[in-house]
This record gives C-alpha cells, structure tokens and sequence, in this order.
C-alpha cells in the first residue's frame, strides 16, 4: 500500500486539505534588542497569540477556495497553522547564542506560551461561535499533546470544546 500526504511542510494535509498558515515575529516582542537586559515580551507574546487565532479564524471564514471539497474540508476541522519566525534574530537580539542551552530553554518557554495562549483562545472563539464540526470532546481530550496543556485550558475545551482541530506548526 503506497500512502502520501497533501504536500505541505508543516502539517501532513488529507485530501482538499488547506494550509493556512500565519507567523508571529518574535524579533517584535524583544525588550531593549542588543543592549543590557534586553528580555523578551511574553505577556505581548501571548497577547499577540490570542489575536492571530482569532485573525487565522476568521481567514477560513473568508477564504475563497477553488474547490467545494476543500471548502468543506476547511470548514469541518477549521484548521490552522499558527508558527514563528525570526528565532534566530530575537536570540541575537537578546544576546543568547543561537543553540546554548539558555537559547533552548528560552525557545521552550516561548513556545509553550504560544501552545497554551493558542489552545486557550481557540476554546474561548467555540463558546463564542461553535466548535469545529468534527469535534469529538472524548477522543480530542485524550490526545496526548492535549494532555500536556493546562488543567485549565483542557477544563476549558471540556467544556465548550475548541473551535480549530489544529493550531500551531512550526515550517521546516
């Protein structure tokens, strides 16, 4: 049996499957770059987040696909790919070399911030407008990278459910 996968980088796609794909500049959210105690913004960070899943949200609603089986496809698991760029330029930017173990706790901590905000905010738009139509609460709770969010954010999908099967990818 031969399998493939729609191609796309980030994310294995199934048949009629769209990337919709959108990057935060981690560069934007660096404190005094290039000078002593430049830090990086994770409370903007995770604001800016919570923004782009409502903004990417509203991109599946509004996009004009060619066919009506991506259309349907689009619209059932309400997919995304929420993903960075500019890692390299934000370490230089604190001053942490690219690959330290400083670098690796650091790209960590800042993607754990997106994950949870993303999640977070995606459960909080399926209150607000439904959760994607697909969604199964048991099987998707017991995911296992479902499992490693918050108590929180999973009470919250439990709840309301979660209005994007998929949120982050990161390009290769």
């Amino acid at each position: 049996t031969i399998a493939a996968t729609n191609p796309c980088g980030e994310q294995p796609l199934p048949p009629y499957g769209a990337c919709l794909l959108g990057s935060l500049n981690l560069t934007r959210f660096v404190r005094q770059p290039f000078e002593e105690g430049a830090e990086l913004d994770l409370a903007g960070l995770e604001a800016a987040t919570r923004v782009a899943v409502r903004f990417l949200d509203n991109v599946i609603e509004l996009s004009n696909y060619p066919l009506d089986q991506q259309r349907e496809e689009a619209m059932s698991k309400r997919r995304m790919g929420l993903g960075i760029t500019g890692l390299a330029d934000m370490l230089i930017m604190l001053g942490i070399r690219y690959g330290s173990p400083e670098a690796v706790a650091l790209s960590k901590q800042l993607m754990q911030t997106i994950a949870f905000a993303a999640y977070d905010a995606s459960a909080d738009g399926a209150l607000e407008k439904g959760a994607f139509p697909l969604f199964d609460r048991d099987k998707y709770l017991a995911a296992p990278f479902i499992q490693a969010l918050p108590e929180s954010v999973r009470e919250k999908i439990r709840a309301n459910g979660i209005r994007n099967s998929h949120l982050t990818s990161i390009a290769p």
